[in-house]
């Protein structure tokens, strides 16, 4: 999976909104996140402290990461202590802030297109196509899952890119390395990337 493409990913999959359709709020975010991250990022010269700040500003107010958290423990979460929950999902925090800062540096200008799809109006359930359209190669689609709290918002909980769930992906790693090492050593992991 390219950069640009993991930046797309990483950014759409932890959104929150709380009104209108997945489509519109995915429209709406994406358009002004990405006019701000072209404006620093010219030729792909941004300082990575400034682009931190961008991602903390915009778009962590908006990730529901205790949520995301929560599904990489996996079955981990199971006899969770307080203390090591709320420990895992700082580093989480720290972690997603340095990943999506790095990935969204790949992003560039390209055309960005976001393609409704029809929700049943008794889901709670929504997909999003998006296209990038690449001009030096083939155009990359994507869909973001959509699940609807019932605060009424809208929250992106994956992105499937080439048949590839990311958040399942993330999950198995993650899991897997607790398996190997330990809840402790693994958010102490998570807080060194950041």
């Amino acid at each position: 999976m390219n950069k640009l493409l993991f930046a797309f990913a990483l950014f759409f999959s932890a959104f929150s909104f709380s009104s209108d359709t997945p489509y519109q709020l995915i429209n709406q975010v994406g358009d002004g996140l990405f006019s701000d991250i072209k404006v620093v990022n010219k030729e792909g010269k941004a300082e990575p402290t400034v682009m931190k700040n961008i991602v903390r500003s915009r778009l962590m107010p908006h990730i529901d990461v205790k949520f995301v958290s929560f599904k990489l423990l996996g079955k981990h979460i199971k006899g969770l202590q307080r203390a090591d929950a709320v420990e895992f999902i700082d580093a989480v925090d720290s972690y997603l802030v340095t990943t999506y800062a790095n990935a969204l540096m790949q992003y560039k200008g390209q055309q960005v297109i976001f393609e409704e799809l029809p929700i049943s109006s008794d889901s709670h359930f929504a997909t999003v196509k998006v296209v990038i359209k690449e001009t030096s190669g083939p155009d990359i689609d994507m869909h973001f899952k959509f699940r609807q709290s019932n605060d009424g918002s809208w929250k992106v909980y994956d992105m499937v890119a080439e048949g590839i769930s990311l958040l399942s992906a993330k999950q198995k790693e993650i899991t897997t390395r607790i398996s190997e090492v330990g809840l402790t050593k693994v958010t102490h992991e998570l807080k060194s990337k950041a």
